[in-house]
């Protein structure tokens, strides 16, 4: 049985929709990016420039959510991504390239804190990690379908097609937010209380988690397709089974949450995490060692997820602006993820093996570690008579 409220429901249905146009079509853009010509650190550092206008325009997307509400930022954010793909088709050129950068970042920059937000308070505390396992186990299970379309779309139709149907895709994930209730996510604050009282370890964790995904999510789906041969559909085959695997273990990380176990899962995932980096970064002269470290990955990033985000959605929750919490602390994952980019474009650039791009981001994994690990209140002072 599908747990949780209507509410949350409705709000995993948008999210599955979304995810299935970002896994047909968003997860092949570092791809497409080499098969356009940019070398790898030239793509990374694309990346990197993305993201910290991303983290400019957020002042921006400030001022349009308090015009136009949650519910209209969140529309405008989808509408903005799923127009992506149009100068993305030309992004060989200097003009388009720079459209489709500039358009993705105010996408991102309107739809995430809304998201995430919404997520926090409308998640139930008692069942925060299942709601969660689940969560990623939609996404994995996206990511088993959207890889498989993808590749075949864009390895026999072309990538007009799939970027059309990824474009339809993400405008169909607007109306199940709509019909949503008014979020209780606290008043949107004005551009100069924006950042006041800001959650400092909440950014820290943000901030972490950005330099990882560097790494993971930026650098790494590159460094696979390269070696599956330059492939879409190999691309394609590799990430399906990685999702397969993903959606298993994100359904059992959130339910041993719920039971108490996060501090011990913490540990072992961070565990995991360093070691999935040293496995990414010495498989790229293979074509199966790098499938099997993509796969092993994902089950990383299954139990990874959750045991971040129950934290990050639970204090969100308890600062009772859950807005403005994910407004200020998520500009740290802009600043780490565009940091660990340069840094993984700089070893791109002087290492001989392209795989080695990966290994930067593993510096945030100790970074995250004392984030999210559980603190013990203080011991109360004895009473003086």
């Amino acid at each position: 049985m599908f747990p949780g409220s209507g509410q949350f429901r409705l709000l995993t249905l948008h999210f599955g929709l979304y995810q299935l146009a970002v896994a047909l079509a968003g997860g092949f853009v570092g791809a497409y990016l080499l098969k356009l010509g940019f070398s790898l650190p030239a793509a990374l550092a694309a990346y990197a420039g993305l993201l910290m206008l991303r983290f400019g325009l957020r002042f921006a997307a400030l001022g349009i959510t308090r015009r136009f509400g949650f519910k209209g930022a969140l529309t405008g954010g989808v509408v903005l991504s799923a127009a992506q793909f149009l100068p993305l088709l030309h992004a060989d050129t200097p003009f388009w390239f720079a459209a489709w950068v500039a358009i993705v970042a105010a996408a991102e920059s309107l739809y995430w804190p809304v998201y995430h937000a919404a997520m926090a308070v409308t998640g139930e505390a008692s069942r925060r990690g299942r709601e969660l396992g689940l969560r990623t186990a939609v996404a994995a299970m996206v990511n088993v379908l959207g890889p498989l379309g993808g590749g075949l779309l864009l390895e026999h139709a072309g990538p007009a097609a799939d970027f059309a149907i990824a474009g339809t895709l993400a405008l169909l994930s607007i109306p199940p937010f709509l019909r949503m209730a008014d979020l209780p996510a606290g008043p949107i604050p004005a551009l100069r209380e924006s950042m006041r009282g800001i959650d400092r370890l909440g950014l820290a964790a943000f901030a972490a988690d950005g330099w990882i995904a560097s790494g993971l999510l930026l650098a790494w789906p590159m460094v696979l397709f390269a070696a599956l041969g330059a492939r879409f559909e190999a691309f394609g085959l590799a990430n399906a089974a990685a999702g397969l695997v993903g959606a298993i273990g994100g359904l059992l990380c959130g339910r041993a949450i719920d039971r108490g176990h996060r501090e011990r899962y913490l540990v072992g995932v961070c565990l995991a995490l360093g070691g999935g980096f040293l496995l990414r970064a010495g498989s790229s002269w293979s074509p199966l060692a790098a499938t099997l470290a993509n796969a092993s990955g994902a089950a990383i990033m299954s139990l990874y997820v959750p045991v971040l985000m129950s934290v990050i959605y639970d204090r969100a929750k308890q600062s009772g602006a859950a807005y403005r919490f994910h407004f200020a602390t998520e500009a740290g994952w802009d600043i780490g993820a565009a940091s660990g980019c340069l840094a993984a474009a700089a070893v791109a650039w002087l290492a001989m093996a392209p795989s080695l791009a990966v290994l930067p981001g593993m510096l945030g994994v100790a970074a995250l570690y004392l984030c999210v690990r559980p603190r013990r209140a203080p011991a109360p002072l004895p009473v003086v008579a």
